[in-house]
């Protein structure tokens, strides 16, 4: 695994947009390259390649630079973010991770600011793993099947969920879903991952976050 892979067509669009709206907050936070590679955890030369629109994101590096930013996910990805606290505000669903085999993730919903508060629902295809770093220190998920089986993998804990059941998940560490049978996997996911943790100190290496993605995709 790279820290980011090639984008597809269809995903170039957000791949571009992702790279305007990185080097627009990195200006306006006024972070050098080797700042935000050291808040995000990233290497210098993933940052570049990022901002110069020639890679597209996964979610893990979305999470690691809207942390380095202080910001959510959806913030991270919308233009202009909304400032305004109505008691009902719809929201845009994007898809942030595809595979070749037609496995998807799509980011429903998310709470602005600096705590990450997401709703999300996922589909995973029979020979498809999706592998994910640590998050965030105490980062939960609440993870609900609809369709299929799922292999949940946490550290070295190992759960298999069938339709309608559900799981509480500390995701702090790496961790992977999985299709467990021959059939597809579809879930929904609430994240609760709390933000704020800019300032790593001067002197802390920065350390490369490979993307969650498996082999045969392009996009976590």
């Amino acid at each position: 695994m790279t820290d980011v892979t090639t984008a597809l067509d269809p995903e170039r669009v957000l791949g571009q947009a992702i790279a305007v709206r990185i080097r627009q907050l990195r200006r306006d936070q006024n972070l050098t390259l080797d700042r935000l590679a050291k808040l995000s955890g990233l290497s210098k030369g993933t940052v570049v390649t990022l901002e110069q629109g020639k890679a597209n994101p996964s979610i893990g590096i979305l999470c690691r630079l809207a942390a380095a930013f202080s910001l959510s996910v959806a913030d991270l990805l919308n233009d202009h973010p909304s400032t305004v606290r109505l008691p009902i505000e719809r929201t845009e669903t994007r898809t942030l991770w595809t595979s070749a085999k037609g496995s998807f993730a799509q980011l429903h919903s998310s709470i602005s600011g600096r705590t990450m508060f997401e709703l999300w629902s996922w589909a995973i295809m029979p020979g498809d793993v999706f592998s994910a770093d640590a998050h965030s220190p105490d980062t939960r998920e609440l993870i609900s099947v609809t369709q299929g089986s799922l292999s949940v993998v946490v550290g070295t804990h190992a759960v298999i969920l069938s339709q309608g059941e559900s799981v509480r998940l500390v995701t702090d560490q790496p961790h992977s879903y999985a299709a467990a049978s021959i059939l597809p996997a579809h879930f929904s996911m609430a994240v609760l991952e709390r933000g704020g943790q800019r300032d790593p100190g001067p002197s802390s290496p920065a350390t490369k976050m490979p993307g969650p993605v498996p082999q045969d995709t392009a996009a976590r």
